[in-house]
């Protein structure tokens, strides 16, 4: 998360979590004095081809259908200004990308877990949304809207420090001419790059044809440790380098904050991350809507309405819903298995798998901490680490760390899942290099998080693709629909869907 200091200082199949305890059946020298609990979700192959050949128990009606519980298929169901929904999320809890992990009584995040203050220009209906759940408030002063729970946010004196070879450094890129020359060239963006991302203007749509790195190349004597730096930060939020992302989006993660104002933008980071808006969101709807471990097996077209099958997977029974309407929050990819019509138009979709793991300590290591913790190393898969001592209201014994992959080593998701062993002591020991101390006596348990599709990577031509703008019975959300992967696109996206059904 080093864009602020950036510009301060230069001027599978179906995706279900199933949650278990691992038993280490690995030799080795020693066994582990901590448990690893395992939130995998590959384990659902088998269940929903079980599924399939069950027969249907139980039909409900709703107005609207919506498929998936993530920020988009929440803030949908928040905008359906009074219409019938049912929401079906695959997962025993909401949250999809933005989930959490409850370790002794408080929920740490698994997924995106911060925003910032949000200017005036950015998209109205996403803030008035988040206006509406007592989420942000209007500072005249600030001319932007700032965070209503001012406990969560984050100490700007503590906000990262990045470790390299076995030194701290102020933030991931390297100081100097280049990193000046580069502010340089990208100040003029300040300002247009928007969020919701369709609040950019067209005439900044060229940028998204090109790479990142072939923009900087162009205008830049680029060298090898600076675009590693960038790198950096492009897989952290966007899961790809700077040759995989377009330069739309690069030239949005530098520009698209007002980081000269003052005082500086807040940095919104609760315990639980981004499931912060999930539970806002949630208190507004009525539980009987909606219905997690549902595990949808089919769509079908009926002309005048749809019939969708979903698997009960705690009662181990088919539902049918028939619906007039639908809303497809979910991860696209599965609609080759779904509803094979609609999904040429998100074929193109690269999704860089995530793991993420929680590591819960005896005690906590010291008095200093920081809340990113970036890490630069030749393991570029390893984005470091969130360190909750630098969070309020938190158990300051939780490290929280995260790995992204290509998206051609969906693979590696299934080795993690047969020794998740392996990943929790590799992340030990980076922590232990971090701290300059052996930190795996002080280990009380690890959680590993996989998720094997976590985030649309923003391609080039990715962000400019065609949206849909008519009225339709099916409707489509979520950030892999041409958006950034970012909270308040999701958020978007989830409302324009609504807007957009019949």
């Amino acid at each position: 998360m080093d864009r602020r200091t950036f510009l301060k200082i230069g001027g599978a199949f179906f995706v279900l979590s199933s949650s278990c305890d691992f038993k280490d059946k690995t030799p080795q020298n020693k066994l582990l004095s901590y448990g690893i609990t395992l939130d995998s979700n590959r384990k659902i192959g088998h269940i929903a081809r079980k599924a399939i050949l069950k027969p249907v128990v139980k039909q409900l009606k709703t107005d609207m259908l919506i498929v998936g519980g993530g920020i988009a298929g929440l803030a949908a169901a928040c905008s359906l200004k009074g219409r019938a929904f049912t929401l079906c999320e695959m997962n025993e809890t909401l949250g999809g990308t933005s989930g959490a992990v409850n370790i002794n009584g408080t929920l740490f995040g698994q997924g995106a877990h911060y925003d910032l203050s949000y200017p005036e220009y950015y998209g109205k209906e996403a803030l008035e949304l988040l206006k509406k759940l007592n989420v942000i408030e209007w500072s005249a002063s600030n001319k932007r809207w700032d965070f209503v729970d001012k406990q969560y946010l984050i100490n700007p004196n503590k906000e990262e420090q990045c470790y390299a070879g076995g030194s701290f450094l102020p933030s991931v890129l390297p100081p100097g001419e280049l990193k000046t020359n580069m502010l340089d060239l990208l100040r003029p963006y300040i300002g247009k790059t928007k969020l919701p991302t369709t609040e950019v203007s067209p005439e900044l749509h060229h940028l998204d044809k090109i790479s990142f790195y072939d923009y900087l190349k162009k205008y830049l004597p680029i060298t090898d440790e600076f675009i590693a730096s960038i790198d950096y930060q492009m897989l952290d939020d966007y899961g790809g380098t700077s040759m995989e992302v377009s330069a739309l989006a690069g030239i949005h993660y530098y520009t698209s904050r007002p980081y000269f104002s003052q005082p500086e933008p807040e940095l919104f980071s609760p315990p639980e991350g981004n499931y912060y808006f999930i539970r806002k969101m949630e208190k507004t709807l009525t539980a009987q809507s909606i219905k997690t471990g549902h595990l949808i097996t089919g769509i079908e077209n009926k002309g005048d309405h749809w019939v969708t099958q979903a698997w009960d997977v705690k009662a181990e029974k088919k539902i049918e819903f028939k619906s007039n309407n639908i809303i497809y929050a979910g991860q696209k990819h599965l609609l080759k298995y779904l509803y094979p019509a609609a999904h040429e138009q998100f074929e193109d979709t690269n999704y860089a798998p995530w793991v993420v793991v929680n590591i819960e300590l005896t005690e906590s290591l010291g008095n200093n901490h920081y809340w990113q913790n970036d890490y630069l190393s030749a393991n570029s898969q390893f984005l470091g680490f969130v360190d909750s001592g630098a969070q309020k209201n938190a158990n300051g014994n939780v490290l929280t760390a995260y790995y992204c992959y290509p998206g051609i080593y969906h693979h590696m998701v299934e080795e993690i899942e047969n020794n998740p062993r392996q990943i929790v002591q590799e992340t030990i020991g980076y922590l232990s290099k971090y701290y300059q101390t052996e930190i795996e006596s002080k280990v009380k348990h690890a959680y590993v998080k996989l998720l094997g599709h976590a985030m649309p990577v923003p391609t080039p031509g990715f962000i400019t693709k065609p949206k849909p703008t008519e009225k339709s019975t099916l409707t489509f959300a979520g950030v892999d629909t041409g958006r950034l992967p970012l909270m308040l696109d999701a958020l978007d996206s989830g409302i324009q869907a609504a807007k957009l059904s019949i």
